[in-house]
């Protein structure tokens, strides 16, 4: 066995590993169990229905990056592996808030914009950490394109509902699609930027 293939086999049997499975499992299986009306069959003119999706695809595709990451990554048994590992898991909270405001709306837009803002917040200091921990290629670049714009929108919107309440549902619908490019947006740009795949940028 190659050294590489003895890193990916340690990271897949770490205990960070096997408690992000757990989580994420819970994660997504208890969403779907909550939220199954929204999904089957779908509610294409539902608000709702637009803002859950990007949801559930930061849930998949997130999976699939945590395991791309893993393959070239050793597992390490220290302090700032477990923080960056405890951020992850936050991250996975406001997704399972996203889909809860997301159920809502339109009525819980704030909440949902407010939302994806801490989103964010969980990438970067995930993001920070696991790069002081492992040392690895990380989007730094790519979040500081996209959470500006996440926070923009959420304060953009603050202001335009307390100075023109109520607001007008194409409003909403304007500020919905900015979070759907944001939260999309961002894994999209991640998977094609080769950080987590070396093997795919040759």
């Amino acid at each position: 066995m190659s050294t590489e293939q003895i890193k990916a086999a340690v990271f897949a049997t770490s205990p960070q590993m096997n408690a992000l499975s757990i989580f994420v499992a819970v994660v997504l299986g208890s969403s779907l169990v909550e939220f199954n009306e929204l999904l089957f069959p779908p509610k294409l003119s539902s608000m709702a229905f637009w803002g859950i999706v990007p949801c559930y695809w930061v849930g998949v595709t997130g999976w699939f990056g945590i395991m791309a990451w893993g393959r070239y990554t050793p597992y390490l048994d220290k302090p700032t592996s477990r923080v960056w590992v405890t951020f992850v898991m936050g991250a996975w909270t406001s997704v399972l808030a996203l889909m809860f405001f997301a159920s809502g709306l339109p009525e819980s837009i704030l909440g949902y914009l407010w939302g994806v803002v801490v989103l964010n917040i969980f990438y970067w200091l995930s993001t920070i950490y696991r790069h002081r921990d492992t040392g690895s290629p990380e989007p730094f670049r790519l979040l500081a394109i996209f959470s500006p714009i996440a926070l923009i929108a959420a304060i953009a919107y603050s202001i335009y509902a307390l100075m023109f309440s109520p607001v007008p549902e194409v409003v909403k619908w304007v500020f919905i699609i900015i979070a759907f490019i944001v939260v999309v947006g961002y894994r999209v740009a991640l998977r094609w930027s080769h950080i987590w795949r070396p093997e795919e940028s040759k």
